[in-house]
Formats: structure tokens, sequence, C-alpha cells
């Protein structure tokens, strides 16, 4: 499985589905998507002209994302499935609807800082907000991933990138394995 990290927090996952979390890209993703998953309505994680641009299959969103833009696509509620996708409770910070994703052992929870019961987590994608090192720290230390990356930031501007580095920082005095990466780099699982 490969994943790449496209900016803000959209994420490629290539592995039986091409899968595309998040599009609100700064790095456009590679060829035909089998599902554009969005987690929640903020203009961060969804930005309909880039989602317009994408040759995709399926998107697959909560129902109040598809209204409030006006999109086709499978609205999706925590518990659900979908090819192997699972759909998970997510509590995004003023969020109207939001929902997490876990696809091929890969968590992607929107901002939350809070993330639902996952076994054995290879990666999980997390926001950095310093606010909540506290809590990542606590939510990585009972889910025990074996990578934590963590993504919502703009990476061209230093101040933002600190908040990445900072919790890298804190993970790592707990033992817990993490990774910045560059928008577009590829990380091999």
């Amino acid at each position: 499985m490969k994943l790449k990290w496209l900016g803000n927090s959209c994420v490629e996952i290539f592995a039986e589905k091409h899968v595309v979390i998040d599009p609100n890209y700064v790095l456009e993703p590679e060829g035909r998507i089998d599902y554009v998953l969005v987690t929640h309505e903020h203009s961060d994680h969804i930005d309909v002209e880039k989602l317009k641009k994408l040759d995709y299959e399926k998107l697959v969103a909560p129902s109040f994302v598809l209204k409030e833009f006006k999109l086709e696509g499978i609205e999706v509620k925590p518990g659900m499935e979908i090819e192997g996708i699972k759909i998970l409770e997510s509590w995004c910070w003023k969020a109207v609807e939001s929902v997490s994703y876990f696809y091929n052992g890969v968590l992607h929870t929107g901002d939350s800082a809070k993330f639902p019961d996952v076994e054995n987590p290879k990666v999980v994608f997390t926001a950095c907000f310093p606010d909540f090192y506290d809590d990542y720290v606590s939510e990585m230390k009972r889910l025990k991933p074996e990578l934590v990356i963590p993504i919502h930031y703009n990476p061209e501007k230093p101040e933002k990138k600190k908040n990445a580095e900072g919790l890298k920082e804190r993970l790592e005095k707990e033992g817990i394995n993490c990774r910045i990466v560059e928008i577009g780099e590829v990380i091999e699982v």
C-alpha cells in the first residue's frame, strides 16, 4: 500500500481501491479514483471546484456535505461499511456532521482530537493543533498505531509546520512513531 499527503487534510491511498480523503488538496491526486471520501463540510476539507477536477467513481460523505454543496454521492453515517471502508464516529470542531474513515489499516479523522476505536491501525493521519497535543498523545497511546502522520496544516507556512513538529516531539517522547512528510511524498506501508 502507498500513501501520499496532498496538503491540508487531503490524503491519497493506493491499495485495492484508490481512495482520496478530504479533497482540498495542494497537489492533485493521480489518475482514476475509486472513492473520494469527505469527513465534514469545512472548506479546508472539501473544495468543490477541486473536487470537480477529479476523475472519480464514487463520492462518499455525510448527508450535510452532500446537501450543502448540492453533490451526488453516497450518504454515510458511523457504523456503515462500503467495500472495506469503515465509516466511524468523528468529533470535528464546529462541524454540523462529521465522520472518520478507516481503510486498509489507515485512520483519518478529519480534524478531530478524539478518535474512534479501531483494531491494529497501521497509520493514523491526525490534525496537529497545539491546544490538543495532550489529547492526540492520549489517543495514540490508546490506539497504538504503527505510524502517526500529522496533517491539517499548510507546509508553506513555517509557523504551521511547527505544529506538526511539536506534535512529533511530544509523541516520540512517549515512544510513538511519528513522521512528518512533505506534500507528494510516498509512504509505503
